[in-house]
């Protein structure tokens, strides 16, 4: 995608954006390195790490673990198809193309530090062995790969879409929900409307700073 944004006239810089100042007529972006940009408009599209000029009562952090077993027989899994449970501490589980069976979740909102949380992947990975084993018992159940990261959600599933409240030229576009793709394509669509001088009512269910009473409405 950087080499796509190269090829139509983007110009990338490699540097921590450290801080924001929108009080001119013109946002200014400090980085890591000492240098500055400067622009009309500035899109925030950092993942789950936020920075300072970002307030919300509806955004948290989770992290998950996942594992990918040894490729499996190809009678295994029926057209490998994708599943999903419908549940808040939920599981999932797909394959690849060279027959591995992924199976994730074990989320928690409380273990986020990267070290607390690679600490559990062991533990985390024979859980999900056996919950593998338990929905799937045809399966070879032997892990291959096991890996964890930390990702953000909201608390009514939306993601956070819009101007920074307080920060004029600064918009943020985080994906959040479950649904990142469709999201962040929507994200680039509404972001890309506002700095063009044209709006639209799905901001307001995105804003920034919605309150938790606004969830599930």
């Amino acid at each position: 995608m950087l080499e796509a944004a190269i090829g139509r006239g983007a110009r990338l810089f490699e540097a921590e954006a450290v801080a924001f100042d929108a009080a001119g007529r013109m946002v200014n972006v400090r980085l890591g390195n000492d240098r500055e940009i400067e622009a009309r408009s500035v899109i925030l599209a950092t993942g789950y790490v936020m920075p300072d000029i970002v307030q919300s009562s509806v955004h948290a952090v989770s992290s998950s673990w996942a594992i990918a077993t040894v490729p499996q027989p190809d009678s295994v899994w029926n057209h490998g198809t994708l599943i999903w449970e419908d549940a808040k501490d939920y599981l999932y589980a797909r394959t690849t193309r060279a027959g591995r069976i992924i199976i994730g979740g074990e989320d928690s909102a409380e273990i986020v530090e990267p070290e607390a949380r690679d600490r559990l992947i062991s533990e985390k990975s024979g859980i999900l062995a056996r919950r593998l084993a338990a929905l799937w018992p045809t399966a070879k159940t032997d892990i291959e790969f096991r890996w964890a990261g930390t990702f953000g959600t909201t608390h009514d599933g939306l993601p956070l879409v819009g101007p920074v409240p307080g920060a004029e030229g600064i918009y943020a576009a985080y994906g959040y929900g479950g649904n990142g793709i469709t999201f962040s394509f929507l994200a680039a669509r509404l972001i890309g409307d506002l700095i063009a001088g044209r709006t639209s009512p799905l901001l307001r269910d995105f804003a920034i700073d919605r309150d938790d009473s606004m969830a599930g409405r």
